[in-house]
């Protein structure tokens, strides 16, 4: 499924010395928003590379993962540094439509009896649930 899900050259690099494991080839900045707009489209989550000694810092990339091919969702025993961002939704205005739940990989967002029902432990800040909401009431924060 990963290949129809995402092909697996959706990484930008901006450090020579970093390996994804893909092939690498020069990208123009038209090339780049097309990746950026690609990942959207299919969903995506945008992962920064973090400088492992100063995790603050960004070492000079941005993955864009999906489910199928992500070392982090296929091997979750490795450690995945959480965003600094945390869903908000307004429960007065969910229309109970679920789509947000289809969004989330990391099962932050579920239906329990027809409901939406968020973990907010689970969540790790992506926002892929806040443009899957048609009713606008899923903020990061």
């Amino acid at each position: 499924m990963g290949a129809s899900r995402s092909r697996m050259d959706v990484c930008l690099i901006f450090n020579p010395e970093l390996s994804t494991g893909t092939e690498r080839r020069p990208a123009s900045k038209h090339d780049a928003l097309e990746t950026v707009a690609e990942a959207d489209a299919k969903g995506l989550i945008s992962r920064p590379f973090r400088n492992l000694e100063h995790p603050d810092e960004l070492d000079g990339g941005i993955c864009f993962c999906c489910p199928e091919c992500c070392y982090y969702f296929r091997h979750p025993e490795e450690h995945c540094d959480k965003g600094s961002l945390c869903e908000s939704t307004l429960a007065g205005s969910c229309t109970g439509c679920l789509l947000c739940v289809e969004s989330c990989h990391f099962g932050a967002r579920r239906a329990a009896d027809g409901r939406l029902v968020v973990d907010r432990d689970k969540c790790y800040g992506c926002g892929l649930c806040v443009g899957a909401c048609p009713a606008g009431c899923i903020e990061m924060k």
